[in-house]
């Protein structure tokens, strides 16, 4: 009788487990990527347990192999939008302590392993979001101020919102190196898998890992080699005290896209050269851009629809769906045993398995689809009734752009865009569905809104409180 030899389905390929070199099984290969809830509530930016019940319960029963937190911020003078989570230097105690333990559990409920990306924004931590003097401007690894448009009125938009950051002094990177290795333990003691760091999109880490922004002469610049010094500091140290089978990852850029003196991809391959090769790193993510660049797919892809039929797989064209497969194939080219995680464009069942069975990845990101359909993986790229024509994300497009472009500031303008997906990931904690036909506009004089309700909320509340004084007073006189 002859063997039967039958090629593994775009299904298949995506179901099919993985075990990191920390021993750490993924039970397939599609991972929630990091995306900011924005839900998070000062003065200390604890774990908003009571969204995050109806937000990461819905991601721990969608069947994803492996959940990555949003951003969770080290420093809480400095946040990168209002709403961030911060590890503080309180987290370890009670009652924050419980609410990273509920976090844990909530995202890990249905068997699917979580960590935590952990994260600075450096240079790009505006006036109001964290908890500093208004005085305090941002760190960065050198003196290099945000560019975005030109002419006056966005300069002056710029310095009221991010100044000119301050050169980070040698006790300022000892100060954040303790705050990332705090982030880790507090994710290890609360009972998450693992932790990410953020080193992709003009964070602080990479600000450190790229030249445009890295300017020093001393021993975290000056040459590729210093450039990475922080960040192998970083994964020594964490290694340290989490060793396997804690996983640690690390997400970079393939590049940053500046038109001048930015990080290249030759770079940004030698970069993770090391990382896959040090022995210590479980997995890393491909991403790129930052919030200065014009040329990231990634960053540009706002404004077209995505696909509404999934392409077909052929054994002679690949169907290369992501942003950044063109460096993901250089970085298949190190022939290491690390996983690679690309992220960025992914939309259907097929493109996904075709770059898993191409070699150029072994790990596939979904970051947009997963705001817009939380059960994504269960409802339809791992289910075998879905053939694979109709297994895709759905189509949309960020709509109202044209709102964003009337906005002569373009450090405003430009921002609109990502809070579309912000907005749904704040209906999601809220126990709502997300709304994929929301548009900008609508947005914007929501939130103008809701400023307003509030602001009047707390005036009510101070006169409130002013007359229960005075009350009071008189009761006692």
């Amino acid at each position: 009788m002859a063997a039967h030899n039958s090629k593994p389905t775009a299904t298949d390929l995506i179901a099919t487990p993985l075990t990191l070199p920390c021993g750490l099984t993924l039970p397939n290969r599609l991972v929630k990527c990091p995306m900011q809830e924005t839900l998070a509530e000062a003065p200390l930016f604890d774990p908003p347990i009571d969204k995050f019940e109806n937000l990461y319960t819905q991601w721990a029963n969608a069947n994803y192999g492996l959940i990555i937190t949003g951003q969770v911020q080290v420093d809480i003078r400095f946040l990168s939008i209002q709403g961030d989570v911060v590890c503080h230097d309180r987290a370890l105690d009670e009652p924050h302590f419980s609410k990273w333990k509920r976090w844990a559990e909530i995202s890990q409920g249905a068997g699917t392993p979580c960590i935590v990306q952990l994260a600075h924004p450096g240079r790009m931590s505006p006036a109001g979001a964290g908890n500093r003097p208004r005085d305090m401007t941002p760190l960065c690894p050198s003196s290099v101020p945000v560019k975005l448009g030109d002419g006056w009125l966005n300069k002056v938009a710029l310095d009221r919102l991010l100044g000119t950051p301050r050169e980070m002094t040698l006790d300022d990177i000892d100060a954040v190196v303790a705050d990332w290795v705090h982030g880790a333990r507090v994710a290890k003691e609360a009972g998450f898998a693992g932790c990410q760091l953020h080193g992709a999109h003009g964070f602080l880490l990479s600000q450190f890992l790229s030249p445009y922004t890295n300017r020093r002469t001393d021993d975290y610049g000056g040459s590729c080699e210093k450039r990475l010094a922080l960040l192998k500091r970083l994964v020594r140290e964490i290694r340290d005290i989490c060793p396997s089978p804690y996983c640690l990852s690390v997400k970079l850029n393939s590049a940053d896209y500046m038109a001048v003196g930015g990080l290249s991809q030759d770079e940004g391959l030698e970069q993770v050269r090391w990382l896959v090769e040090c022995g210590m790193v479980d997995f890393v993510e491909i991403s790129g851009g930052n919030a200065e660049n014009s040329t990231s797919k990634l960053h540009n892809s706002f404004g077209t629809r995505s696909i509404d039929k999934a392409p077909q797989m052929s054994e002679s064209t690949r169907i290369r769906e992501a942003y950044f497969t063109e460096f993901a194939e250089r970085v298949q080219g190190l022939n290491s045993k690390v996983p690679i995680q690309l992220s960025g464009g992914f939309r259907s069942r097929t493109g996904m398995a075709d770059a898993l069975d191409s070699g150029v990845c072994a790990l596939i990101g979904l970051g947009r689809a997963a705001v817009l359909q939380p059960d994504l993986p269960k409802s339809i790229l791992l289910n075998p009734s879905i053939p694979d024509e109709a297994a895709l994300a759905q189509s949309h497009i960020v709509k109202g752009q044209w709102f964003a472009n009337l906005i002569p500031i373009k450090v405003v303008g430009s921002g609109l865009a990502i809070q579309f997906f912000y907005h749904n990931m704040r209906r999601l904690g809220n126990g709502l569905k997300s709304d994929p036909d929301v548009s900008i506009p609508f947005i914007v004089f929501n939130g103008v809104l809701e400023t307003l309700r509030s602001g009047l909320l707390q005036t009510l509340e101070r006169v409130f409180q002013s007359v229960r004084s005075q009350t009071n007073a008189e009761k006692e006189d």
